[in-house]
């Protein structure tokens, strides 16, 4: 593989996972945002986080926010960096340095005998010599996306079962209890948690008394963050094949 191609491809690749950081992050926001304070009922902690739910006998409370503060806040590094090698990169392999467009000169009156033609070319770029440090910088930024997924995905289905656990208190049904035990989806789940746990605060005032759709905003996270992890795999895969082929 040539060296632009590499680096058209890295651009691509770098500013995939910003975008898809992005979608993550606003999608997580969105909806820790809106059960923030309903869920937050704990005396000694902030346990606003929809992550890791629990369900008390009294109540149904959120997890420690730290968890939610790691799940936003951990992929400000990844929008940052991916957007300035992202740019880096396609600015080296999609604008020339020089953008005249090449000229010939001509010498004598018949340009098939006796000519002598100069063609001017754009200036050629210095090879990229960074693979080394891309390579670590990308597996640390593969550890972290890694990180983010796990604790998403995790604290996605320990709050559905959670709730399952909540829908059964509520409905005290035997046949119903096995329903939602065997057979509902954990985006069910959530779809339930809309309807019913929503009437227990007035906090949808700040989306305009729209209803939210949890389970899509957090199964949309989820997609986003372990596309975001695989992508950076590939990244650090070709930073690798790039710098073993310059070395060579």
């Amino acid at each position: 593989m040539k060296e632009k191609q590499a680096e058209q491809i890295l651009s691509v690749l770098y500013i995939s996972c910003a975008l898809l950081s992005i979608i993550s992050l606003t999608c997580l926001v969105t909806v820790w945002q809106y059960w923030k304070y309903g869920l937050d009922v704990c005396d000694s902690i902030n346990c606003g986080c929809i992550l890791y739910s629990i369900n008390t006998f009294a109540s149904f409370t959120g997890g420690d926010e730290k968890f939610c503060h790691f799940g936003v806040y951990g992929l400000i590094p990844i929008i940052i960096i991916g957007l300035c090698l992202g740019g880096y990169h396609g600015y080296r392999s999609c604008i020339n340095r020089n953008l005249d467009t090449p000229i010939q000169i001509y010498n004598g009156v018949n340009r098939n005998l006796n000519s002598t033609t100069v063609v001017i070319r754009p200036k050629n770029r210095t090879p990229y010599k960074q693979w080394i440090p891309a390579v670590f910088l990308t597996i640390l930024l593969c550890c972290l996306s890694l990180a983010h997924a796990i604790v998403m995905t995790d604290g996605y289905y320990k709050s559905c079962e959670q709730y399952k656990k909540r829908l059964i208190y509520l409905l005290n049904s035997g046949r119903e209890a096995e329903v939602i035990r065997n057979k509902l989806s954990c985006g069910a789940i959530f779809d339930f948690m809309d309807y019913l746990q929503t009437d227990m605060t007035d906090n949808n005032k700040w989306i305009m008394n729209k209803e939210i759709d949890t389970g899509f905003a957090f199964q949309l996270a989820i997609i986003s963050t372990w596309l975001n992890f695989f992508t950076w795999t590939f990244a650090f895969l070709l930073n690798i094949i790039m710098a073993r082929k310059r070395f060579r």
